[in-house]
């Protein structure tokens, strides 16, 4: 079964331009498809807002509907309509690039077609789909990502890396202001996804490449470096994207240590991360916890913000990370979970974890400037505030 994005390098970009014209002219773009839909109800469940939705776009004469319906929804639409709305040319160059198949009579779609921040980003099914349950789940940008993506900074840069890019949304956001972005993910599949990606938006000057955090990048240095990490800390492995598989909160702190090396003076990392909290530390005054992250920022020789934006107990974390992707959890399956999870916390001496972003500026000093300051998921700064940070201190 082809892969999305494995057709020939020469072929996909004309291939995914034919399908994004024509996506175009039906009108699948963030505003006409919200005029349709409406924006999402904080109320309803998922699978109640894509019932919400799927109503709103039952309209099957409708073009814009039809694609939302197929797309976004990820719901089957008659082959004849289908190609009503798309063409020939851009239904066949959807099916060779792996987006869509044909049974029957139906069209069934094989990814997911997101729009964020005007880029189309092609994810694996998210509705209880096979997909969803494979360990190199690559999905389109979830909260994590769209999060890190407005505290990133932007300013005009030279080059840029995007570390742990999945399917290389934050790589293509960092495309609009550097001149050359470098994607790096452990999962090749995500990857493919990545340069399909890049693909559908017309976006040529980002290079995708296998890489375990930074090691195959030698010394390059860059003036921007994005991470949304691979941050959850459990005794599980069963998620590329979501699950580091180092003990405790070690995958950060090895990335956190080895920044400095990979960016230019005055360059500046974001790592959107989670980091535990022992015994030492109940009691939020600070200190054991700034001189542990302290730890592991001095050898990478930065300044450092790190952005506290929330901290649980971990059983709440637990409870909150335990299921991941794909079909719910049965209530034993989830209480086993549980239990595993818990017992991990135990032997580690974890009390409650934080989730922040850990914010670098690469400074030749003979000190560093050090911070941790609080926020919120609800209002967090912006890049323009974290920059204007680094610039006054």
């Amino acid at each position: 079964m082809r892969l999305p994005g494995s057709q020939g390098a020469d072929e996909a970009p004309a291939r995914a331009a034919e399908l994004r014209r024509a996506l175009d002219r039906a009108g699948y773009d963030q505003g006409s498809l919200q005029a349709m839909l409406g924006a999402p109800d904080a109320r309803l469940s998922v699978d109640e807002q894509r019932c919400l939705w799927l109503w709103r776009a039952r309209d099957g004469r409708d073009d814009r509907a039809l694609l939302a319906r197929l797309f976004l929804l990820e719901s089957a639409v008659p082959l004849a309509a289908g190609r009503r709305a798309l063409g020939q040319a851009a239904l066949s160059a959807a099916r060779a690039l792996g987006l869509l198949r044909v049974r029957g009579s139906r069209l069934e779609p094989r990814v997911q077609l997101g729009l964020h921040a005007g880029l189309l980003i092609a994810g694996d099914l998210e509705f209880g789909a096979a997909d969803a349950r494979r360990r190199d789940h690559a999905g389109g940008p979830n909260t994590a990502t769209l999060l890190l993506d407005g505290m990133t900074v932007r300013r005009p840069v030279a080059r840029a890396l995007d570390l742990g890019c999945g399917g290389g949304y934050l790589a293509l956001r960092l495309a609009a202001h550097a001149a050359a972005v470098c994607a790096t993910d452990v999962s090749v599949r995500a990857l493919r996804q990545g340069r399909l990606n890049a693909a559908l938006n017309g976006i040529g000057h980002v290079q995708f490449a296998v890489s375990d955090r930074f090691a195959a990048l030698q010394r390059r240095r860059f003036q921007l470096i994005t991470g949304n990490l691979p941050f959850v800390i459990s005794p599980e492995s069963r998620f590329v994207f979501r699950d580091a598989g180092l003990r405790g909160d070690g995958f950060l702190a090895s990335v956190v240590r080895a920044t400095g090396r990979h960016l230019t003076e005055g360059g500046i990392a974001q790592y959107l991360a989670q980091w535990a909290h022992g015994p030492d530390e109940e009691q939020q005054d600070g200190g054991a916890e700034e001189a542990r992250l302290a730890r592991w920022v001095r050898p990478a020789g930065c300044d450092a913000l790190i952005i506290r934006l929330e901290r649980e107990p971990v059983d709440v974390y637990a409870s909150r990370w335990l299921a991941g992707p794909g079909a719910p959890l049965s209530a034993d399956e989830r209480a086993r979970r549980m239990a595993r999870w818990m017992a991990y916390y135990r032997r580690l001496g974890i009390r409650a974890i934080s989730t922040g972003l850990f914010c670098l500026r690469r400074r030749a000093a003979a000190r560093h400037l050090f911070a941790i300051q609080p926020s919120s998921p609800a209002a967090p700064p912006s890049g323009a505030d974290i920059a204007a940070w680094f610039d006054a201190a």
